[in-house]
């Protein structure tokens, strides 16, 4: 048995690794960034815009890797 030769970006296993569980870290950090905000706390729009910004990078990823 040999494993590694065929890489396949399509398959469900890798589309969980490199798209569900970032997507949840993404939608962690943005509701945490919205918590801070309603709180007032200073850091708020930075924890925020990381979300963001983690967000997008795994939805490029999708589209340069995976599709």
């Amino acid at each position: 048995m040999s494993f590694g030769h065929n890489m396949n970006l399509s398959g469900p296993g890798i589309t969980y690794l490199l798209m569900v569980i970032p997507m949840f870290f993404a939608l962690v950090v943005v509701g945490q960034g919205v918590y801070k905000i309603s709180h007032e706390e200073s850091d708020g729009g930075v924890v925020l815009a990381f979300g963001i910004a983690f967000f997008i990078i795994v939805v490029a990823a999708y589209f340069f890797f995976i599709r």
